[in-house]
């Protein structure tokens, strides 16, 4: 019998699972399994804590809430932090560290997000002319996660699972999301693929898809700072893009995180 300890967080209705007992890579996606089984939770991701200020999801793909979330796990239970403070976690899906802002005390969190690899144009990428869906939008690879903002699309799953085998067959991505943007009203819809554990989620919210609609929203525009209220189906997150020499050079998001008490899960 296999006994694993985990919790329950809720960054901004992103719900996710956090499992502190430790568990060897090769097995993530089967426990990751065993805790979607729990309807109970609504869990749309799973992450495993590791030792350190190390945390891996369980398609070691990246995740902005999930990271957020950590932090503030972290500061509380692993570094004892009352009040404010500035940590650093590793997180699977980004090669660099981030820095959080956290507040124990209101659970408010502000992370550094990883800057993108790449920007495109939707309408410049290689094989996007050949689509009969014709939606304008722009490409944003994470490396860990690449995300495709649609303009004023309405969100289907149909739509998502069209736009996403082009995704997977063109780059084979660890994750894609579909952020549906709706930019009159801030309104986002995000729908996230994770390859290695096979699961598709019309999100509560999405940190990095977030963070992929601050860019699109200010990519081209002058200098400056670019703060975004984006209202998503169980929450909301302010995403600010920093642009400096024509280029995005920083960007945070930044909200409130719920941490549930220790349960625990045999099979």
């Amino acid at each position: 019998m296999t006994k694993v300890e985990y919790f329950k967080v809720n960054p901004a209705g992103n719900i996710t699972i956090f499992v502190t007992t430790p568990i060897d890579k090769k097995d993530y996606a089967n426990v990751a399994s065993r805790l979607f089984e729990l309807k109970e939770h609504k869990a749309e991701q799973v992450g495993f804590i590791k030792e350190g200020n190390r945390m891996e999801m369980s398609g070691t793909e990246f995740c902005g809430n999930a990271s957020r979330a950590f932090a503030l796990w972290y500061a509380k239970n692993r570094l004892g932090v009352d009040g404010e403070a500035k940590v650093k976690i590793s997180v699977s899906g980004s090669e660099q560290s981030l820095n959080v802002e956290v507040n124990t005390k209101n659970d408010y969190t502000k992370i550094e997000m990883p800057m993108p690899v790449s920007i495109k144009n939707w309408q410049d990428v290689d094989g996007v002319q050949e689509l009969k869906e014709r939606s304008e939008g722009v490409l944003i690879d994470f490396g860990g996660i690449l995300h495709l903002v649609l303009w004023n699309t309405e969100a289907t799953k149909e739509r998502f699972e069209y736009y996403n085998k082009f995704l997977i067959d063109k780059f084979d991505a660890p994750a894609n999301g579909v952020m549906f943007m709706d930019k009159e009203n801030m309104n986002l819809v995000p729908i996230v693929y994770v390859k290695d554990v096979e699961t598709t989620y019309f999100e509560g919210s999405c940190g990095s898809g977030s963070t992929a609609c601050a860019v699109a929203l200010a990519y081209g525009k002058p200098d400056g700072k670019y703060s975004y209220d984006l209202h998503q189906p169980a929450g909301s997150i302010v995403a600010t893009a920093y642009i400096e020499n024509e280029k995005i050079s920083k960007v945070f998001i930044e909200g409130n995180v719920e941490i549930g008490n220790m349960q625990v899960l045999e099979f």
